[in-house]
Protein backbone atom coordinates (compact mmCIF):
# COMPACT_ATOMS: atom_id res chain seq x y z
CA UNK A 1 0.00 0.00 0.00
CA UNK A 2 2.54 2.49 0.75
CA UNK A 3 3.39 2.17 -2.50
CA UNK A 4 0.12 2.70 -4.25
CA UNK A 5 0.47 5.89 -1.90
CA UNK A 6 4.22 6.72 -3.38
CA UNK A 7 2.83 6.34 -6.64
CA UNK A 8 -0.09 8.92 -6.11
CA UNK A 9 2.10 11.16 -5.00
CA UNK A 10 4.72 10.64 -7.73
CA UNK A 11 1.42 10.90 -10.41
CA UNK A 12 0.29 14.62 -8.66
CA UNK A 13 3.77 16.38 -8.91
CA UNK A 14 4.11 15.18 -12.30
CA UNK A 15 0.45 16.09 -13.19
CA UNK A 16 1.12 19.34 -11.61
CA UNK A 17 4.67 19.82 -13.76
CA UNK A 18 3.26 18.92 -17.19
CA UNK A 19 0.49 21.44 -17.25
CA UNK A 20 0.15 23.31 -20.80
CA UNK A 21 2.65 26.24 -19.60
CA UNK A 22 1.01 28.86 -20.90
CA UNK A 23 -0.54 30.37 -17.66
CA UNK A 24 -0.46 29.81 -14.10
CA UNK A 25 -1.71 26.32 -12.81
CA UNK A 26 -2.87 25.57 -8.93
CA UNK A 27 -3.37 21.60 -8.33
CA UNK A 28 -6.04 20.51 -6.36
CA UNK A 29 -5.34 19.03 -2.80
CA UNK A 30 -5.44 15.07 -2.95
CA UNK A 31 -6.48 12.88 0.24
CA UNK A 32 -5.76 9.17 -0.51
CA UNK A 33 -7.12 6.83 2.34
CA UNK A 34 -5.75 3.50 2.91
CA UNK A 35 -7.66 0.65 4.06
CA UNK A 36 -6.01 0.56 7.51
CA UNK A 37 -7.29 4.68 8.10
CA UNK A 38 -4.25 5.96 7.46
CA UNK A 39 -4.13 9.17 5.43
CA UNK A 40 -2.23 10.82 3.33
CA UNK A 41 -2.38 14.84 2.57
CA UNK A 42 -0.31 15.84 -0.88
CA UNK A 43 0.29 19.50 -0.73
CA UNK A 44 -0.69 22.04 -3.61
CA UNK A 45 1.56 22.66 -6.02
CA UNK A 46 1.49 26.15 -8.42
CA UNK A 47 3.54 26.19 -11.53
CA UNK A 48 3.85 29.28 -13.43
CA UNK A 49 5.40 29.98 -16.58
CA UNK A 50 6.25 33.02 -18.41
CA UNK A 51 5.48 34.22 -21.82
CA UNK A 52 7.54 34.48 -24.52
CA UNK A 53 8.47 37.82 -25.39
CA UNK A 54 8.93 38.90 -28.67
CA UNK A 55 11.31 41.25 -30.55
CA UNK A 56 9.97 42.77 -34.32
CA UNK A 57 12.77 44.41 -36.08
CA UNK A 58 11.60 46.47 -38.93
CA UNK A 59 13.89 45.97 -42.24
CA UNK A 60 14.52 48.77 -44.20
CA UNK A 61 12.20 48.81 -47.51
CA UNK A 62 14.18 51.11 -49.83
CA UNK A 63 16.83 49.23 -50.52
CA UNK A 64 16.99 45.38 -51.99
CA UNK A 65 20.46 43.83 -53.07
CA UNK A 66 20.71 40.26 -54.55
CA UNK A 67 21.80 37.52 -52.54
CA UNK A 68 25.25 37.13 -53.14
CA UNK A 69 24.99 33.40 -54.68
CA UNK A 70 22.81 35.69 -57.75
CA UNK A 71 19.13 36.77 -58.23
CA UNK A 72 16.39 33.94 -57.54
CA UNK A 73 13.51 34.55 -59.30
CA UNK A 74 10.60 35.29 -57.89
CA UNK A 75 12.17 35.90 -54.57
CA UNK A 76 11.54 40.13 -54.69
CA UNK A 77 8.79 41.37 -57.94
CA UNK A 78 11.14 44.67 -58.22
CA UNK A 79 14.21 42.81 -58.99
CA UNK A 80 12.48 40.34 -61.78
CA UNK A 81 10.59 43.88 -63.38
CA UNK A 82 14.59 45.23 -63.42
CA UNK A 83 15.62 41.62 -64.77
CA UNK A 84 13.02 41.73 -67.69
CA UNK A 85 13.29 44.61 -68.70
CA UNK A 86 17.32 44.32 -69.11
CA UNK A 87 16.57 41.38 -71.21
CA UNK A 88 14.24 42.73 -73.24
CA UNK A 89 15.63 45.35 -73.93
CA UNK A 90 19.10 43.82 -74.94
CA UNK A 91 17.84 41.05 -76.50
CA UNK A 92 19.12 41.43 -80.20
CA UNK A 93 16.24 38.89 -81.58
CA UNK A 94 13.03 41.46 -79.54
CA UNK A 95 11.93 43.76 -82.23
CA UNK A 96 10.92 47.27 -81.10
CA UNK A 97 7.44 46.78 -80.38
CA UNK A 98 8.71 44.13 -77.51
CA UNK A 99 11.31 46.61 -76.45
CA UNK A 100 9.65 49.70 -76.52
CA UNK A 101 7.66 48.85 -72.95
CA UNK A 102 10.82 48.17 -71.46
CA UNK A 103 13.03 51.53 -72.54
CA UNK A 104 12.23 54.84 -70.77
CA UNK A 105 11.22 57.03 -73.88
CA UNK A 106 11.83 54.76 -76.66
CA UNK A 107 10.73 57.28 -79.62
CA UNK A 108 12.36 57.44 -82.45
CA UNK A 109 14.37 54.15 -81.85
CA UNK A 110 13.21 52.03 -84.59
CA UNK A 111 15.86 51.88 -86.77
CA UNK A 112 18.43 51.82 -84.00
CA UNK A 113 16.56 48.21 -82.79
CA UNK A 114 16.34 46.96 -86.51
CA UNK A 115 20.04 47.67 -86.97
CA UNK A 116 20.72 46.28 -83.41
CA UNK A 117 19.04 43.21 -84.77
CA UNK A 118 21.23 42.96 -87.74
CA UNK A 119 24.27 43.04 -85.65
CA UNK A 120 23.14 40.10 -83.16
CA UNK A 121 22.59 38.32 -86.00
CA UNK A 122 26.28 38.47 -86.79
CA UNK A 123 27.57 37.92 -83.54
CA UNK A 124 25.21 34.77 -82.46
CA UNK A 125 22.94 36.70 -81.02
CA UNK A 126 23.51 39.26 -78.07
CA UNK A 127 21.45 38.99 -74.78
CA UNK A 128 22.54 40.21 -71.28
CA UNK A 129 22.93 38.20 -67.87
CA UNK A 130 21.85 40.36 -64.78
CA UNK A 131 23.77 39.23 -61.48
CA UNK A 132 23.30 41.77 -59.08
CA UNK A 133 20.23 44.86 -58.55
CA UNK A 134 20.33 47.03 -55.75
CA UNK A 135 17.22 48.83 -55.81
CA UNK A 136 16.94 52.68 -54.06
CA UNK A 137 13.45 53.77 -53.93
CA UNK A 138 12.52 54.59 -57.22
CA UNK A 139 16.14 53.84 -59.54
CA UNK A 140 18.13 50.84 -59.66
CA UNK A 141 21.93 49.90 -60.33
CA UNK A 142 22.72 46.44 -61.68
CA UNK A 143 25.58 44.49 -62.59
CA UNK A 144 24.87 42.78 -65.55
CA UNK A 145 27.34 40.86 -68.29
CA UNK A 146 26.79 41.27 -71.96
CA UNK A 147 26.58 37.76 -73.81
CA UNK A 148 27.34 37.34 -77.45
CA UNK A 149 26.59 33.57 -78.87
CA UNK A 150 25.50 32.93 -75.02
CA UNK A 151 28.87 34.22 -73.86
CA UNK A 152 29.66 36.49 -71.48
CA UNK A 153 31.67 38.50 -73.92
CA UNK A 154 31.68 41.83 -71.78
CA UNK A 155 31.61 40.62 -68.11
CA UNK A 156 30.49 43.35 -64.89
CA UNK A 157 28.88 45.74 -67.05
CA UNK A 158 27.12 48.56 -64.43
CA UNK A 159 23.78 49.47 -65.50
CA UNK A 160 20.51 51.82 -64.07
CA UNK A 161 16.94 51.23 -64.03
CA UNK A 162 14.13 53.46 -63.32
CA UNK A 163 10.60 52.92 -62.20
CA UNK A 164 8.24 54.91 -64.02
CA UNK A 165 4.13 54.97 -63.89
CA UNK A 166 4.79 51.99 -67.01
CA UNK A 167 6.95 49.93 -64.33
CA UNK A 168 10.83 49.34 -64.59
CA UNK A 169 12.36 50.25 -67.66
CA UNK A 170 15.74 51.18 -69.08
CA UNK A 171 16.66 54.64 -69.19
CA UNK A 172 17.10 56.03 -72.63
CA UNK A 173 20.56 56.78 -72.31
CA UNK A 174 21.53 53.56 -70.25
CA UNK A 175 20.09 51.73 -73.85
CA UNK A 176 21.80 54.20 -76.29
CA UNK A 177 24.77 53.82 -74.54
CA UNK A 178 25.05 49.82 -74.95
CA UNK A 179 23.88 50.72 -78.37
CA UNK A 180 26.96 52.49 -79.39
CA UNK A 181 29.17 50.02 -77.73
CA UNK A 182 27.17 47.63 -80.50
CA UNK A 183 28.14 49.77 -83.02
CA UNK A 184 24.44 50.71 -83.63
CA UNK A 185 23.72 54.27 -83.16
CA UNK A 186 20.82 56.50 -81.58
CA UNK A 187 19.32 59.42 -82.93
CA UNK A 188 20.15 62.42 -81.09
CA UNK A 189 17.21 63.32 -78.69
Amino acid sequence: MRRFTALVFILALVTAACGSGSEAEVAAETTVTQPDATTTTVAPTTTTTAAPTTTTTVAPTTTTTTPVGGIVPGEDADVDAIVLAYQFAFDSTSDFETKAPYIDDPSGLEDTVAQYLLTGETMGGISVNVKEVTVDGDSATLIYDLMFNDNPTYPDLSGRAVRTEAGWQVPRGAFCSLMSSARVGCPSE
